[in-house]
């Protein structure tokens, strides 16, 4: 499904995230350097995170990583992460960054080398070429991997993802373990 990766070069992994209302699952893989989280992100059980080649990667606020979401960093420089970004289940993400508002849908795959703007959604079983870069407001959809533009992002859809934001919260703190080991700052970090 991608390119397989050795552990044997992987860095150390340090991990923080911003305040404390990060969900990130035990069960969840993450490895390799530096990887922070800002704020709200939930991070479910069976994800990977991998960061490869030494650079960090770095999460704005409010995104979602659904069971068997993979995001790998391959290269040495940082991989950028924008807020509000839903990676659904069985997702693989190995761009170079990614904006705001991003709907990743189930089986898609985001190539190396490849970077999606905001407002962004790859259909389900999609895939961008290698080294794409791919414009604000881009859906990328059926068996040939057409596109088309869409609206601006509308205040339901952000209202939709607070609301579902919220609820994760609630289910995996009752159900699913936090990870251990991970450090927890509050303002800003440089």
């Amino acid at each position: 499904m991608f390119t397989s990766y050795s552990s044997a070069r992987v860095p150390p992994t340090k991990i923080t995230a911003m305040g404390t209302e990060n969900i990130i699952c035990e069960d969840t893989e993450i490895q390799g350097g530096s990887i922070h989280f800002g704020g709200s992100n939930i991070v479910h059980p069976k994800s990977k995170i991998r960061n490869e080649a030494g650079g960090a990667i770095v999460f704005g606020n409010r995104n979602v990583i659904e069971e068997g979401a993979v995001i790998i960093n391959w290269s040495s420089e940082t991989l950028n992460i924008g807020s509000d970004n839903l990676f659904e289940v069985g997702c693989v993400f190995e761009g170079l960054g990614i904006g705001d508002g991003c709907v990743i849908e189930p089986k898609a795959r985001i190539l190396p080398g490849a970077s999606l703007g905001d407002n962004c959604v790859v259909g389900a079983m999609c895939k961008t070429f290698e080294r794409d870069v791919v414009p604000n407001d881009t859906v990328i959809f059926g068996g040939n991997n057409d596109r088309r533009i869409q609206t601006a992002r509308s205040k339901e859809q952000e209202i939709l993802h607070t609301k579902h934001i919220e609820y994760l919260k609630d289910v995996l703190k009752r159900s699913h373990p936090a990870k251990a080991g991970i450090t927890q700052t509050i303002g800003v970090v440089s």
